[in-house]
C-alpha cells in the first residue's frame, strides 16, 4: 500500500454533510463535463462543495494529492528530495489566472459552512461563491454555464416520491438554451421520464455500491 488513506481522500475535506460524494467520483463528473478554466460551474445542491472544489482544481491544474501525505513518503529507498521536487513541480503547474467562477447553493446552512471551509483548505475559496437557495429558485448569475449536481436519492435521504418531485423541478429549471450544459448523476431508472427530456448521452458510474448513471444534456 503506497498511499495510506484511500486516494479519494484529497486532504481538504475534513467535514462532510449527511451523504457526501467521494472526491474521486466528483472528479470523474467534472472530467466528463470537460470543465475548463474559462467555464462557469454551478452546483445548486452542493452539500459540502465537493463537485465545485474538484471542478475548480481540474480547471486550474491543481494536483489532487497536493494537500495530503502518502505512506510511500516514509520509504527509505525513495529520497525525500524526490517528493519535494514533485510537490514543487505540481505547485508550479497551477494556473489560477483565469476567468473561471463557480457557484454553489444549498438549503442547508451547515452544509454551506462546511463547503466554505473545505474550499479554503483546498486553496480554491477565491473562485467559489456559496449562498443559500432552493433548487426551485435556481437563477443563473451568468449567460452561460455548466451545471453538475448529485441530487438526493430516494433510498437514502428522501422518499422516492419526493426525489421524483425534485427531478421534475430540475427539469423545469434546467431548460434547453444556448451556452448551457447539465450533468446529473442519479440511480433512478425513470430519471429522464420525470425530468422531462432524454439525455444527449449517459454514462454508468457507481456511487459507492449504488449503480448510477450520469445524464448529460449539452446539445443546443
Amino acid at each position: 500500500d503506497t498511499s495510506g488513506p484511500g486516494l479519494h481522500k484529497r486532504g481538504y475535506r475534513l467535514d462532510a454533510n449527511e451523504a457526501p460524494l467521494k472526491e474521486t467520483l466528483a472528479a470523474a463528473l467534472v472530467y466528463l463535463a470537460r470543465v475548463k478554466d474559462y467555464h462557469t460551474l454551478y452546483d445548486p445542491m452542493c452539500g459540502s462543495g465537493t463537485i465545485l472544489i474538484e471542478g475548480t482544481m481540474l480547471a486550474h491544474n491543481i494536483a489532487p494529492g497536493l494537500k495530503r501525505k502518502f505512506t510511500a513518503e516514509s520509504w527509505k529507498n525513495i529520497p525525500q528530495e524526490v517528493w519535494q521536487q514533485e510537490r514543487t513541480r505540481a505547485q508550479d503547474l497551477i494556473k489560477l489566472d483565469s476567468d473561471f467562477k463557480a457557484y454553489g447553493s444549498d438549503i442547508d446552512d451547515k452544509s454551506l459552512e462546511i463547503a466554505k471551509l473545505n474550499s479554503k483548505r483546498a486553496g480554491v475559496d477565491s473562485k467559489i461563491e456559496y449562498y443559500n437557495s432552493d433548487i426551485r429558485n435556481f437563477t443563473p448569475k451568468t449567460q452561460k454555464g455548466t451545471v453538475i449536481c448529485n441530487p438526493p436519492y430516494g433510498e437514502r435521504m428522501l422518499e422516492v416520491k419526493e426525489a421524483e418531485n425534485l427531478y421534475l423541478e430540475m427539469g423545469k429549471r434546467f431548460d434547453k438554451r444556448p451556452g448551457w450544459a447539465y450533468y446529473i448523476i442519479s440511480p433512478a431508472d425513470n430519471f429522464e421520464v420525470v425530468f422531462g427530456r432524454r439525455a444527449d448521452k449517459r454514462r454508468k458510474l457507481y456511487n459507492g455500491m449504488i449503480k448510477c448513471q450520469v445524464f448529460m444534456y449539452y446539445k443546443q
